[in-house]
């Protein structure tokens, strides 16, 4: 495994950290704290990939509009007793439309002073690596959801987006770390 630097370092994406090392993870507010139990990479395929279209039961999305947010089952975390499933994401549209990543209750997220920024086909071209587009989703009942927007004055029969990254099995510390400032620390998790 590379060594953990920057979880937005412009690069392949790589583990936050490493088996039995500690996370301090800012969700809902507050830092809650885990131990890493187990890591494993979830390839880019076929099954990450996702049709908005399909997902909204539309024939298409027509030209210039907008597609609801949909809670996609493929980034959707596993529930288990005491541990919890963390994914550490990346993602963007195959097809010619531009996404949105809505958290907790529809909260936007890539939202700068009341704007939120979107990824398309061409985020690439700026971000090699689509490091921008990093997300996580720590949990069960802790759901992403994604939109999509078509810029095109035709209409498209699909609205596809893919995502890929590592998923994580996580349980919780009984008690703060003493030295927290050790922990690689995560911010906005779901």
């Amino acid at each position: 495994m590379s060594e953990v630097a920057n979880i937005y370092d412009n690069g392949p994406i790589s583990p936050v950290a490493k088996i039995h090392e500690n996370l301090g993870i800012l969700t809902e507010g507050q830092y809650q704290y885990f131990t890493i139990s187990f890591i494993e990479g979830v390839p880019r395929s076929r099954p990450m990939m996702f049709d908005l279209v399909a997902l909204n039961g539309a024939a298409n999305i027509g030209a210039y509009t907008q597609l609801n947010s949909q809670l996609i089952l493929a980034i959707q975390p596993a529930g288990q007793d005491r541990k919890k499933e963390l994914l550490h994401l990346r993602w963007e549209p195959v097809d010619d439309v531009e996404g949105q990543l809505f958290e907790l209750a529809g909260h936007a997220r890539y939202t700068p002073r009341g704007a939120q920024a979107v990824v398309t086909r061409f985020s690439r071209a700026a971000d090699p690596w689509l490091a921008a587009t990093t997300f996580f989703v720590l949990g069960q009942n802790k759901d992403a959801q994604i939109g999509a927007f078509n810029p095109n004055g035709v209409a498209l029969p699909r609205a596809r987006f893919v995502a890929w990254g590592y998923r994580y099995i996580v349980e919780p510390l009984a008690n703060k770390p003493l030295m927290s400032t050790d922990l690689p620390a995560m911010a906005a998790v779901f």
